[in-house]
């Protein structure tokens, strides 16, 4: 028999044990976010693969269907997974700009019976879009080619949201069923959605005209504006910036440094302007579509800030208050801004 030290002993440790469990038991299991973001980095190849594990992984779980929108497409990593989808039961389809045609995997997988569909224009079809099982959307400005992955600096963000799959799948069936290419059914009000309690505003060109949804939130931004931009030749995004700098907002920018220079390009006007901006100091491209508004909101997609983005090609582009997206969204921008020339 126990003494009575001893058993108020054995019962202490017995109440501490058992505090311990209840706490554990009430304490809530975190939930996987609904957005996650990747990016590349040309001097990080474990950031590299990493994202190319997330992609591959998303792939290989699933289970119905896989809607790919790809201006351009040479991984290997990738036709593997989707050659193991296919033969899993999972339907496969894939758009991509005709130019791409001439890839050897896309070759390859035409022939092992993959429905393969080029947009046949002049124009571009740029999007850069993937729908797994109708419920996870992963979209940015990564094309899934080698030097996209290991030589440039990209972005690529997987969202899980049935919602938002519909509106890419509706987009999707416009170009792989109806072969509409350059036009469509414009999304007017359900560009709005919610993505786990984040608002977002999703837009396809050239049907939605994405430059005034966007100049108009450049316009509605109070502190500070941090642009990665490949290409930019938007008069009413510069002018939408001038004004900004104007009212004393943090303005920043930092241009592809191949890109500048082009025909109709924004640089030198921002930067005579008085402007904060500079040129990437990568080798390869410094290949962003993204703004950064207040810390708190994201503008990223296939879309560069160009007329023939919102005219004319096949692009996509998401609007996303989230201050958790923002955050990595402005450290990748801090690195790059870091690295590029005043």
């Amino acid at each position: 028999m126990l003494d009575s030290s001893r058993l108020k002993s054995v019962l202490l440790a017995t109440l501490v044990l058992l505090a311990g469990v209840l706490a554990a038991c009430e304490k809530p299991v975190p939930s996987q976010s609904a957005i996650t973001a990747y990016f590349t980095n040309p001097v990080s190849p474990a950031q590299n693969q990493a994202l190319q594990n997330a992609l591959v992984d998303s792939l290989n779980n699933a289970s119905t269907s896989v809607d790919i929108a790809m201006y351009n497409f040479n991984l290997l990593e990738v036709g593997n997974a989707l050659r193991n989808a296919r033969q899993n039961g999972v339907k496969v389809r894939l758009v991509v700009d005709s130019d791409a045609l001439d890839s050897n995997l896309l070759q390859q997988l035409r022939r092992e019976g993959f429905e393969v569909l080029g947009d046949r224009r002049e124009t571009l079809m740029h999007n850069k879009f993937i729908v797994i099982d109708r419920k996870i959307v992963w979209t940015g400005s990564l094309k899934l080619t080698y030097g996209g992955l290991t030589n440039d600096e990209n972005n690529l963000v997987c969202i899980e949201s049935p919602e938002l799959a519909q509106r890419y799948t509706e987009e999707f069936n416009e170009m792989f069923e109806e072969d509409v290419f350059g036009g469509g059914e414009p999304l007017g009000a359900r560009s709005a959605l919610s993505l786990n309690g984040s608002d977002a505003w999703l837009y396809f060109s050239p049907e939605d005209r994405p430059s005034q949804a966007i100049v108009d939130r450049v316009k509605q931004a109070q502190t500070s504006i941090d642009i990665l931009a490949y290409n930019f030749t938007l008069n009413d995004l510069r002018d939408a910036l001038l004004e900004a700098a104007h009212r004393g907002l943090d303005v920043r920018i930092v241009f592809d440094a191949d890109q500048a220079a082009s025909t109709g390009g924004e640089y030198s006007t921002l930067k005579n302007a008085g402007l904060d901006v500079r040129l990437d100091g990568a080798s390869g491209l410094m290949h962003h579509k993204a703004i950064i508004l207040d810390g708190n909101t994201v503008i990223f997609g296939s879309y560069n800030f160009t007329r023939s983005a919102d005219l004319n090609n096949d692009e996509n582009v998401l609007i996303i208050d989230n201050k958790e997206l923002a955050k990595q969204f402005r450290q990748t921008f801090e690195r790059i801004y870091s690295q590029a020339q005043p």
